[in-house]
């Protein structure tokens, strides 16, 4: 009976998480899609405007997983907040999309870009900067700003955005660093800057190796995470904190390593930098990700409306698992462990999400 007990929590959160993510936040989720669409299609730059319209494309996924984090937002705030999450995932996506054209210094191309994303949960912004100054292209019609824009004005209509902000840039800030530490070694550069703020992150959590903190680093997931703390009045800085340290590093390395398994192959055909690289075998990647699964999941099960944490937690990992290629080869040594750490979470979404991809492709 008491086993029965967690079980049947576990299900009713994920019906009632399901079912609000489905019915109320997807349709706008999809509008969102159309509006963005028309405003790539209006970009001036051919190039600029392909990169646009490929990352909507291609990249969508990542942006409808943004907007279930609405459902921890109070039911009043639901339509800004996914107006915000979308715009912003959207934006560090065309960010990554972009940051790959060849430039002749991709680490202060990619920080100067990345200063979009720091402009998009800033309380103060007098004067948006040139994004575009180290790229090669930059004719975008006012695409990137107004993703800042429509992130920036919606964060600041949340009762707590002011408790939360500190956080929510230095989080950026991590992310515009190891986004340029990632796209340098990719290009097959040295980065050219610091990574001072990665570093200092990685001595506070020794227990993580620095290649698992630089993947920490390189999602948006704890921003989004923060938003929801941001979308309640009067949160606690003891509550924002505590959400804080539950995303980060754990649930947003183990988010990062989860793609990198998914991307592994196409990676090492393409050259693209990929974070399991730093493991020095599968069956060590294993237990690592596992390890940090569990970690995961633990600090999120001590957060106030847990359960539903725990929902789209699985739902991260199972929108990952559910692909193909972490079940080839040696992967499977990988994904299987975290499907077990996770639980009956991940397994559900990832039968969810093989049913969408096999209507996608019939």
């Amino acid at each position: 009976m008491r086993a029965a007990i967690p079980r049947l929590r576990e299900k009713t959160a994920f019906a009632a998480t399901a079912r609000s993510y489905w019915l109320e936040i997807f349709p706008q989720v999809r509008r969102e899609r159309e509006r963005w669409q028309r405003r790539a299609l209006a970009i001036p730059d051919p190039v600029l405007r392909a990169d646009a319209l490929l990352t909507i494309e291609e990249k969508w996924g990542h942006s409808e997983g943004a907007a279930a984090f609405a459902v921890l937002a109070p039911r009043a705030t639901r339509a800004t907040f996914v107006r915000m999450v979308v715009a912003y995932q959207l934006m560090i996506d065309y960010l990554d999309t972009i940051s790959e054209r060849p430039v002749s210094d991709p680490w202060a191309n990619t920080l100067q870009l990345h200063g979009a994303a720091q402009n998009g949960v800033a309380l103060s912004l007098t004067r948006e900067p040139d994004y575009y100054m180290f790229h090669s292209h930059r004719g975008d019609g006012g695409f990137l700003s107004a993703l800042v824009s429509t992130c920036r004005e919606m964060f600041m209509t949340l009762p707590s955005c002011a408790a939360v902000a500190p956080r929510a840039e230095h989080l950026t800030s991590l992310y515009a660093m190891s986004q340029g530490h990632c796209h340098a070694e990719q290009a097959g550069h040295a980065p050219s800057g610091p990574t001072d703020l990665i570093d200092a992150a990685a001595a506070q959590h020794p227990e993580l190796s620095w290649g698992e903190v630089l993947a920490a680093c390189n999602t948006s997931i704890p921003v989004f995470a923060l938003m929801t703390q941001a979308a309640w009045e009067d949160r606690s800085e003891v509550e924002i904190a505590l959400c804080h340290s539950a995303y980060f590093p754990w649930t947003a390395s183990l988010h990062i390593l989860l793609h990198s398994l998914v991307d592994e192959i196409f990676d090492l055909e393409t050259g693209k930098f990929n974070q399991l690289g730093h493991y020095r075998s599968k069956p060590q990647a294993a237990e690592a990700l596992a390890s940090i699964a569990s970690q995961a999941r633990e600090r999120l099960a001590r957060l106030p409306q847990a359960d539903t944490h725990l929902v789209l937690f699985g739902g991260m990992a199972g929108y990952y698992l559910a692909a193909p290629s972490a079940w080839q080869e040696e992967n499977r040594l990988i994904a299987a462990p975290v499907r077990d750490a996770i639980g009956p979470p991940a397994r559900w979404s990832m039968f969810i999400h093989r049913l969408r991809r096999g209507f996608a492709t019939t």
